[in-house]
């Protein structure tokens, strides 16, 4: 999901245009910027909840525990990075 934000107010819109605020987060993200900066962005929840929910596909872990078969193929990668003429 790639997602945009959809406006961006500051933070005195929170108080004075609250309602401009809510019409425009039920589109989508909206931006409260504080001196020019973004600080915070307020969503629908079911869009917080589909970007949290998301599994991270990266795995960390000592390389003593890499599996045998992915040992071998990045192994084979480095070789043939290390024994090519670029």
């Amino acid at each position: 999901m790639n997602t945009r934000i959809v406006e961006e107010f500051p933070k005195t819109a929170m108080n004075r245009k609250a309602t401009d605020v809510w019409t425009a987060a039920t589109r989508g993200p909206v931006s409260l910027s504080d001196h020019g900066t973004s600080r915070f962005v307020l969503m629908p929840r079911d869009m917080f909840d589909d970007l949290t929910s998301r599994a991270d596909p990266r795995i960390a872990r000592a390389t003593a525990d890499t599996p045998k078969d992915e040992a071998d193929a990045l192994l084979s990668v480095l070789d043939e990075v290390i024994n090519s003429d670029d």
